[in-house]
C-alpha cells in the first residue's frame, strides 16, 4: 500500500525547520554552557535523529562530529534497547569503539516523545576539555592505549524518567580534572536537547505527528535522491590515491591512507583496504570517525545543496579492514583519529575526485590542528587551569581560485580563541598571532597561508602535550601545483631568545606528538600550520598576483623568483614587477609532479596478530548465532525479529566495527539465541 506523501513545499518547509531547529540547539549550548572550548571555540554539533536513529537533520558547528553522531545513535539504542526507553530518558556516551570518534567528545542524547509515541533523538557531541587519562586537558600524543586516553563511557542513562541519577555524573566528575567547568558544559548540552525536544513538539503541535514523521522520512529520501544524481555526474570508474600519516607519536610510521573509489552508476564503493595496520600510538581512526570523514569529504564535493543526513549516506558503501588504522581493534589509542587522520582522509578522498572531476576539489590542506593541550597551577587565581589550542591554516587551491588563508580545517568549523579571552583567563601571554609567509604551495593558483602563534607561559609550571601531523609530509598539489608547508612546533626556553623544535629540545620520538612535557614560567611554545597546496603550474600565476602577494606579505621576494619566476624589485615607493626579467626567466617552465614520493618509507601491510583473532571472535559469535536457528528463525523466534535497527548481527555493517566484547555483552542481555545457548551450556 502506498503512503501519500506531503505537499514538496511543506516537506521542503519542514526540513528546513528541522535543520533551524539543530543551529537552536547550539545557540542554547552557547549561552548556558561554561568552558572557552563550547562557548568560544564552539567544537560541538547538535542533530535531530528519528525513531530508526536515523539522522534527519544537523547544524554545521563541527563536521567532524556529524556522521559519527548518527552511529554512535544506532549503537546507544540497539545496546540499551529501544524498548527500555522513557520520556525525560537522557542518556551519555562517549566510546569510540561504539560508533564515536574520540573520548573528549562526549554525547547527551534525549528522546522525544510526541503524544506518548517515541518521535526521536535530540543529540548533540560536545568536545570536553578534559576525560582524565594520562595527560591534563587530553591529547596525549604517546599513548600506547585508550586506557590512557581517559574514561570511557558506553551508552548509560543520565536521566531516568525525567529523574536524575547523580552517581553516573559523580562517577564521570570524578574521572577528570575540572569538574565545575564540565558539570557546566554537560548542563548546556542538556538544555540544548531539551530545547530541541520542546520545538519538535511545537511543529507535532501545528502539523500533527503523522505529518512530523512522514517529513522526516522525505526528507532523508530527498537527501539520497541529490546525492545520487551528484555521483551519477561522476563518470563510472575505479579512482585511486594514497597519502600518509607521519608518525604515531611512539616510533611507528608512517602510515599510508589507500583509499579507492569504485564508481558504478549512481553508488560509490570506497576502499580502504591498502591501508597501514593500526597503529600504536594515538592515530588510529575508529570506525565511525573514518566512515564521517568520508561523507563530510563528499559533502563538500557535492554537497552545498544537499541536506546533510542519513540518506546522503545511502549510495556511499565501504570496505574497511578490521585491524588497519582506520578501522582498529580495542584498545588501541585513537585521541589524534577526529583531529588529525580524518583530515588526511578527507585529503585522500579529495585526491581521488579529482582525477574523475579536477574542478570539483581542492588540492591537500593544511592538514592539522596542531593541538595543544595542557596545564597546571595558576598563582595569580588560586586555581589549576588547563588549556587547549588548535589551530586554523591554510587550504588548498582549486581550479578556479586560490586556497583559504586561515581558516579551519575542513573537519570543523571551530572559532579562534580571541588573545584577549585567553590572556584574562588564562596565565598565559600572546605573543605573535600573524600569518605564515611563503607556506602557501606556489600554484597558477596559490595555496592558502598557515599561520604562527606563540605563547609564553605564566605560570611557574605547566606541563604541555600535543598532537599534529604535516610535520613529515607536506600537503598534496594538483594539475602541476606544488606542495604546501610542513607545519612546525617549536619550543623557547625562558631568556634563551630563540625557538628550536620540541622534539630537539627534549628528545622526543616525534616533532608533532608528544605528553606531560614540563615547561616553565618564561618558556615559550609557537605552533605554526602550514598552507595548502598549489594548483596548477606556478609559472602560469599571472606575474601582477604574485606582486600582489609580495606587497601583502603571504609571498617573499625569494619564492617569487624560485618558485613562480617572477622577478621582483625593492623599490622606495614598495615592490615592482621587473617584466624584463620575468620573462626571460620564465622562458623555461618547470615539469612539477603534484604526487609522487612522499619522501619517507611507508611500511606496507596490513597488521595480523590482535586485530586477526578479533575478527576471528566476532565471526564465531556470529556464526553460532545465526547457524544455530536455521533459515528464518530470528524473524519468527526472537522479540527483536531480525530488525537491523535493534540487532547487530542483522544490521547492515555493524560487525564490521563492533568488537566481541561489545557483541558478547549484548548478546547476554538481548539475544534470544545466546540466552538459550548459554542455558544448555549450564545443565
Amino acid at each position: 500500500m502506498s503512503v501519500e506523501r506531503l505537499d514538496p513545499v511543506l516537506a521542503r518547509v519542514l526540513g528546513r525547520s528541522f535543520e533551524s531547529i539543530c543551529s537552536e540547539m547550539g545557540s542554547a549550548m552557547i549561552r548556558t554552557a561554561i568552558s572557552a572550548v563550547f562557548v568560544e571555540g564552539r567544537d560541538f554539533s547538535c542533530a535531530i535523529l528519528d525513531d530508526r536513529a536515523e539522522l534527519v537533520a544537523a547544524a554545521n558547528f563541527d563536521p567532524s562530529h556529524l556522521s559519527a553522531m548518527a552511529l554512535t545513535g544506532e549503537y546507544a539504542m540497539m545496546d540499551l534497547g529501544w524498548d527500555d526507553l522513557d520520556e525525560g530518558d537522557v542518556l551519555i556516551v562517549n566510546d569510540p569503539y561504539r560508533g564515536g570518534g574520540h573520548l573528549p567528545d562526549i554525547c547527551v542524547v534525549r528522546p522525544i516523545f510526541a503524544e506518548g509515541e517515541l518521535l526521536g533523538l535530540a543529540m548533540n557531541r560536545g568536545h570536553h576539555i578534559d576525560v582524565g587519562g594520562m595527560s591534563v586537558a587530553g591529547f596525549p600524543g604517546t599513548a600506547r592505549s585508550i586506557h590512557q586516553e581517559g574514561v570511557r563511557i558506553p551508552p548509560v542513562k543520565w536521566f531516568e524518567g525525567g529523574k536524575e541519577r547523580r552517581q553516573v555524573m559523580d562517577l564521570i566528575l570524578l574521572n577528570v580534572r575540572f569538574p565545575r567547568e564540565q558539570l557546566g558544559d554537560f548542563r548546556g548540552q542538556l538544555a540544548s536537547c531539551i530545547t530541541a525536544e520542546q520545538r519538535i513538539r511545537d511543529l507535532v503541535e501545528r502539523y500533527g505527528l503523522d505529518t512530523i514523521k512522514r517529513a522526516m522520512q522525505e526528507t532523508k529520501d530527498h537527501s539520497e535522491t541529490l546525492m545520487r544524481e551528484a555521483i551519477r555526474d561522476i563518470a563510472d570508474g575505479d579512482y585511486a590515491f594514497q597519502d600518509v600519516m607521519d608518525d604515531d607519536g611512539v616510533g611507528g610510521g608512517p602510515y599510508l591512507i589507500d583509499v579507492k573509489l569504485n564508481v558504478r552508476e549512481d553508488e560509490v564503493t570506497v576502499d580502504f583496504g591498502g591501508s597501514s595496520g593500526q597503529a600504536s600510538g594515538p592515530v588510529n581512526s575508529s570506525y565511525g570517525n573514518t566512515v564521517g570523514s568520508v561523507f563530510n569529504a563528499f559533502m563538500h564535493t557535492f554537497g552545498s545543496d544537499i541536506p546533510f543526513n542519513h540518506g546522503s549516506f545511502r549510495p556511499i558503501g565501504f570496505e574497511i579492514p578490521r585491524g588497519c588504522f582506520l578501522n582498529p581493534i580495542p584498545p588501541a589509542p585513537v585521541f589524534g583519529g577526529v583531529t588529525e587522520t580524518s583530515i588526511r582522509i578527507i585529503d585522500a578522498v579529495f585526491g581521488a575526485l579529482a582525477k574523475a572531476a579536477p574542478d570539483r576539489v581542492a588540492a591537500g590542506c593544511y592538514g592539522t590542528c596542531i593541538n595543544v593541550a595542557g596545564g597546571g597551577w595558576d598563582d595569580d587565581r588560586d586555581q589549576q587551569f588547563g588549556v587547549y589550542f588548535f589551530q586554523e591554516g591554510g587550504w588548498g587551491a582549486t581550479a578556479w581560485r586560490d586556497g583559504w588563508t586561515s581558516v579551519p580545517n575542513p573537519t570543523s568549523n571551530f572559532n579562534d580563541y580571541p588573545a584577549e579571552v585567553v590572556e584574562s583567563t588564562l596565565p598565559l601571554r600572546c605573543v605573535e598571532f600573524t600569518l605564515n609567509e611563503d607556506s602557501g604551495g606556489p600554484g597558477r593558483y596559490r595555496g592558502g597561508l598557515g599561520t604562527r602563534r606563540t605563547y609564553e607561559i605564566l605560570a611557574d609550571e605547566c606541563d604541555v602535550n600535543a598532537l599534529g601531523d604535516r610535520f613529515l609530509v607536506p600537503p598534496h598539489g594538483l594539475e602541476g601545483g606544488m606542495p604546501g608547508m610542513k607545519a612546525r612546533l617549536l619550543y623557547g626556553k625562558a631568556g634563551s631568545g630563540e625557538q628550536v623544535p620540541f622534539n630537539e629540545a627534549f628528545e622526543l620520538a616525534s616533532p608533532s606528538k608528544m605528553a606531560s612535557v614540563h615547561m616553565e614560567r618564561g618558556d615559550t611554545f609557537s605552533m605554526r600550520t602550514g598552507g595548502g597546496g598549489g594548483y596548477g603550474n606556478p609559472f602560469d600565476r599571472e606575474p601582477q598576483a604574485v606582486l600582489d602577494d609580495v606587497r601583502e606579505g603571504l609571498v617573499s621576494t625569494g619564492q617569487a623568483v624560485d618558485a613562480y619566476g617572477v622577478i621582483v624589485r625593492a623599490e622606495a615607493d614598495g615592490p615592482v614587477l621587473d617584466e624584463e626579467a620575468t620573462l626571460e626567466r620564465r622562458r623555461t617552465k618547470p615539469v612539477i609532479e603534484s604526487q609522487g614520493d612522499f619522501g619517507v618509507t611507508v611500511p606496507a601491510g596490513v597488521s595480523g596478530g590482535q586485530p586477526v583473532e578479533e575478527m576471528r571472535r566476532v565471526e564465531r559469535l556470529s556464526s553460532r548465532v545465526l547457524a544455530k536457528v536455521g533459515p528464518d528463525p530470528c524473524e519468527t523466534r526472537c522479540p527483536l525479529a531480525g530488525d537491523p535497527v535493534r540487532c547487530p548481527y542483522h544490521h547492515p555493517f555493524a560487525l564490521q566495527f563492533w568488537d566481541a566484547q561489545s557483541l558478547e555483552g549484548w548478546s547476554s542481555r538481548h539475544c534470544l539465541i545466546a540466552s538459550e545457548r548459554a542455558e544448555e551450556r549450564s545443565r
